[in-house]
């Protein structure tokens, strides 16, 4: 039962990681009422329960009868999995809980954003740190443990060597900004982990591409989006990647 509502909230902050996703980018404002993109009129409340409003509208604005994109229900659905995951991995730990499915949401806003737009605003990296830093401060008895800082070093320190040496080409600061944050969440050791399982899902993904025939070897990849990936696997992992990889995840699931 508690993982079901697990799972509503999650869909329930899927809905509002959509707002994120389309108005951060345009500088619009996250306050006030959702409107259809294309007639821009009001949609009421009953047309915008997550998934479910989807699926009765089928795909269709109500008013002007045009597509809904996939990206609203596949966010909703994907934060309520992630959620309910998470739930099972750390409901042992009610406060850290909560400070991962904080992590889950702002990554899954970057990724998508990142996805979209080649681009990773300061206001989720700067939220993540300050709410990161809060937490790991009282969660360490009012102080910092220097591996926190080791691992931004790290992380950020390769990314902005590789800045560097390309001049910006194929990466961004913004990738340099994410790789700060992530280090400082995950500590040096977890993020030489996260470091080497976003390569690994990184070249996963562009043999895939080119396979396809999608994309050329000089395509552009959303870094930041790999990143993100990458330390939500970590994050479901328990902070223990052999262990998710025995999909010991998905047996909890179905006995629960």
């Amino acid at each position: 039962m508690v993982g079901l509502l697990i799972f509503i909230f999650g869909l329930a902050i899927g809905s509002f990681l959509n707002v994120l996703i389309y108005r951060l980018p345009r500088n619009e404002s996250i306050l006030g009422f959702s409107k259809c993109l294309q007639c821009r009129k009001k949609i009421a409340w009953h047309d915008n329960i997550p998934v479910v409003s989807f699926f009765v509208l089928k795909g269709r604005c109500q008013k002007c009868g045009s597509k809904i994109f996939w990206q609203y229900p596949l966010v909703e659905l994907l934060t309520g999995f992630l959620f309910l995951f998470s739930f099972l991995v750390y409901r042992e730990n009610p406060v850290f809980l909560i400070y991962v499915l904080f992590l889950i949401s702002l990554l899954v806003a970057i990724a998508f954003i990142d996805l979209k737009h080649f681009l990773i605003l300061d206001s989720l990296i700067l939220s993540g740190f300050i709410i990161s830093f809060i937490f790991i401060f009282f969660a360490s008895s009012f102080s910092l443990p220097v591996s926190h800082f080791y691992g931004l070093l790290f992380f950020a320190g390769f990314f902005l060597f590789l800045f560097l040496i390309t001049k910006g080409k194929g990466i961004g600061l913004g990738d340099v900004k994410l790789a700060a944050w992530l280090g400082f969440v995950f500590g040096f050791e977890n993020s030489i982990s996260v470091f080497y399982l976003t390569f690994f899902i990184g070249f996963i993904c562009a043999i895939m591409l080119l396979v396809s025939k999608k994309a050329g070897l000089k395509s552009k990849m959303p870094l930041g989006s790999l990143m993100a990936l990458a330390s939500i696997l970590f994050l479901l992992s328990g902070f223990n990647l052999p262990d998710f990889i025995n999909s010991e995840l998905i047996l909890r699931l179905w006995l629960n």
